[in-house]
């Protein structure tokens, strides 16, 4: 090997990998609260409520097909959203709770998958409808899926995986200290509220505020602790790239 082949080698040998660090760290401030805050914009903009019955949820549907058009749009980037969400939370709570942070994120994270596999009668319902089905036949169809046993499974799975998964995780940053004690205890807090606004004490004003709008509000403020934190606090330095 000649001199200067040599001294190329070396070179290369020393030259570092470009960080990317304040890159992703900024990027998954950014990322984290996308998703709840779709979804809180979604629940807000649906043209119904849980506590409706089946004939009124789908006379709403067909009454408001500009408010299920945006909704499936919105689904587009929502979904993505949530899944590298929840995956960037457990990033970040990863260095102080490891556990923790492993299975509530890997939990969230599944959980939305697993959504997939349920079917959206919603968008059904005005894709159909807006193509020569009635009202009663749509009523029908949406009681075929609800009752499909992939589908009953899938749902459940999401439901208590996707709140499950939220404390577990909320946990996770408040052992990691990485947020506030308020916020990882409203974080707790949000996702069965939620549930209560749902399902037990129907209230869409009540999800808004103190059910995914508060868990907006403390995804927010994970994503200002992240943007507060050093590159080094964040993620540790990349290797220096080896010769060939």
């Amino acid at each position: 090997m000649s001199r200067t082949q040599a001294l190329t080698t070396t070179d290369t040998a020393a030259r570092p990998v470009r960080d990317l660090r304040r890159f992703w760290r900024i990027g998954a401030a950014v990322l984290i609260p996308l998703g709840p805050l779709g979804v809180t914009i979604g629940r807000g903009i649906m043209p119904y409520w849980t506590d409706q019955n089946p004939d009124t949820i789908v006379d709403n549907v067909l009454a408001n097909p500009g408010s299920i058009t945006v909704l499936n749009w919105m689904g587009l980037p929502l979904m993505p959203a949530l899944l590298l969400g929840a995956l960037a939370m457990g990033f970040v709570a990863r260095r102080g709770a490891p556990v923790l942070a492993t299975i509530g994120a890997g939990l969230l994270f599944v959980s939305w998958v697993g959504s997939t596999n349920t079917a959206s009668t919603d968008y059904l319902t005005n894709l159909l409808g807006n193509n020569g089905f009635d009202a009663a036949q749509l009523v029908q169809i949406n009681a075929l899926i609800v009752d499909d046993p992939v589908n009953a499974v899938a749902g459940i799975f999401w439901l208590f995986g996707h709140l499950a998964g939220m404390i577990v995780l909320a946990v996770a940053l408040g052992r990691a200290k990485v947020v506030q004690p308020w916020v990882w205890i409203a974080l707790i807090a949000s996702q069965p509220v939620h549930f209560i606004a749902a399902v037990v004490i129907p209230s869409r004003l009540l999800d808004l505020t103190l059910g995914w709008g508060l868990t907006t509000l403390c995804t927010v403020m994970v994503s200002t602790a992240l943007v507060k934190l050093s590159d080094d606090e964040w993620d540790l330095a990349p290797l220096t790239r080896r010769a060939l």
